[in-house]
């Protein structure tokens, strides 16, 4: 079971580093459109089939991005153990009171986990048909998925590391080795 769960985790990491380098990549792409268009007024010809011709959809796109690009890059970034994490009290303490502390800070993950799901999930549902006045294909509960999406990765993650311990020192989440693809 354990080695199930960890290879599955291994798969939802690899998903969670390349969509959130993906809308990285395609927000910066957006940004120099939208700084394109603006000094060029006959932009985007084109692009007509875009809502009216014009170059408002740059700014919610790319806040799309950068929702997915923070929201499931941290939950990568839990999994790997380059979080944020306050370290100075913990590296001075007792092992004992290091493990409570370390249990304290995942049982704090994995409510703060659920919280984001579920508020998440509701602020989705509540403005699921609220059209984006710029972006008609997309409503505003579609444009906020990324969020309980991400704050899932991150539970799932937590679980992980809560019943079969961090996987940081893997050579896959460790950034820059060959087996990891980045």
């Amino acid at each position: 079971m354990k080695n199930v769960y960890i290879l599955a985790m291994d798969g939802v990491y690899r998903i969670c580093i390349w969509l959130s380098g993906a809308s990285l990549l395609f927000m910066t792409l957006i940004y120099l459109i939208g700084i394109y268009a603006r000094f060029r007024p006959d932009f985007p010809g084109w692009l007509s089939f875009l809502p009216y011709g014009s170059t408002s959809w740059p700014e919610p796109l790319s806040q799309i991005c950068m929702i997915t690009f923070s929201f499931v890059g941290a939950a990568a970034a839990y999994r790997a153990g380059s979080h944020i994490a306050i370290t100075m009290l913990v590296d001075n303490v007792r092992p004992a009171a290091k493990k409570a502390i370390q249990l304290f800070v995942d049982l704090a993950m994995l409510a703060t986990c659920l919280f984001i799901i579920h508020w998440g999930i509701l602020g989705c549902m509540d403005a699921w048909d609220d059209v984006v006045p710029s972006l008609p294909l997309l409503t505003s509960g579609i444009t906020h998925l990324p969020v309980p999406l991400g704050a899932f990765f991150t539970l799932l993650f937590v679980i992980e590391k809560l019943f079969f311990g961090s996987q940081s020192h893997r050579e896959l989440v460790q950034f820059g080795s060959a087996k990891a693809g980045h």
